[in-house]
């Protein structure tokens, strides 16, 4: 069932008072926004409720700031690609959308997400989905303000770069609701660890795959385009599309890496005519899943054979051009853009 901001506290306190223990579950690879609210919600059940609760996440968390928020906020996470048997609750993403690790809706309880409603998502008892929040800690925090909880220092500061790294920065989705949040959080948060979090020590691998980045980066027109090959940590995926989209003629831009068997996407877009979300899943298609926002989007495509992936990723890069600048045969090598700007 959706609900609505008249009835969610409620039905919200009727599912929670059934069950002693849950399963907290974010989307593959938790990102800062996926693991705040998680932890929020977490700290709220036990806090307000009693109840017991563990977050299980699948996938890695192997981006450096996403560790250290882990380690100094002390969020009690554990990798676990097999759910236990318990009420789930999924935070940041939905049923049927192919970016967590639900197979089945029958334990599933409660959603929250602030992504376009899924068709699975309504037939779950309880989904608060706030397409007019730009963050998934911006949801969880309106918990605390409905049972006047004023979260832990820990917790608070989670909510926050939660918030901060979903909307915070040129071509993000946000609204007033989400800085007004986090100014109120602001108040309540750990600064020396939040600076710690921002600015961790990165590891040589992290040179390494941006290095690759660019060496294999195309750019058509203003749309750029990369394939990393084999990683080892998918993160690096949205990491260096958040880096390339900074390049000043850069408005669109595509990364593409092989994790696994699964070949991971992020796309950027900075051009009010072009919803990532949108077209990363027309680009997709029926190959494997994708979605998100209006500038920043993420898929994944399961591979039975890794000789397929040049194919895959040609397939990808043609239908991308073909979708937003027509047929364009050629592009310009990044490295080699000098030759062409007279830099």
């Amino acid at each position: 069932m959706l609900i609505t901001p008249d009835n969610f506290k409620q039905e919200f306190e009727k599912i929670i008072k059934e069950y002693d223990e849950f399963a907290i579950v974010p989307h593959y690879n938790p990102d800062p926004d996926a693991l705040g609210s998680s932890y929020g919600m977490y700290y709220l059940l036990n806090k307000v409720f009693k109840k017991k609760a563990r977050i299980y996440f699948s996938g890695i968390i192997g981006r450096a700031e996403n560790n250290k928020m882990i380690q100094l906020l002390d969020i009690p996470v554990k990798n676990n690609n097999d759910i236990p048997d318990l009420p789930i609750i999924l935070m940041d993403t939905q049923p049927g959308t192919g970016n967590n690790p639900l197979h089945s809706i029958r334990k599933l309880k409660l959603v929250f997400d602030h992504h376009p409603i899924q068709e699975e998502t309504e037939r779950v008892s309880y989904a608060d989905i706030r397409l007019n929040y730009g963050a998934c800690s911006t949801i969880v925090y309106d918990y605390f303000k409905a049972y006047n909880i004023k979260p832990i220092v820990n917790v608070a500061t989670a909510l926050f770069y939660g918030i901060q790294t979903d909307v915070v920065g040129e071509g993000r989705t946000a609204y007033k609701i989400d800085f007004e949040y986090m100014e109120e959080l602001s108040a309540n948060i750990n600064r020396e660890k939040l600076y710690s979090i921002e600015n961790p020590k990165l590891p040589f691998d992290y040179y390494i795959h941006i290095n690759k980045g660019m060496e294999n980066s195309v750019i058509y027109n203003d749309f750029l385009i990369t394939s990393l090959g084999e990683i080892e940590n998918p993160d690096y995926i949205g990491e260096i599309a958040d880096f390339l989209i900074r390049f000043d003629k850069a408005f669109l831009v595509l990364v593409m890496g092989v994790y696994k068997d699964i070949i991971q996407l992020s796309f950027r877009s900075q051009k009010k005519k072009v919803n990532a979300g949108m077209v990363l899943k027309e680009i997709v298609g029926k190959l494997g899943n994708a979605g998100g926002h209006f500038a920043s989007a993420g898929g994944r495509i399961l591979i039975q054979d890794t000789n397929d992936v040049p194919k895959i990723n040609k397939k990808i890069i043609t239908k991308s051009l073909n979708l937003i600048q027509g047929k364009i045969t050629s592009g310009v090598p990044f490295l080699s853009l000098g030759d062409y700007l007279n830099y």
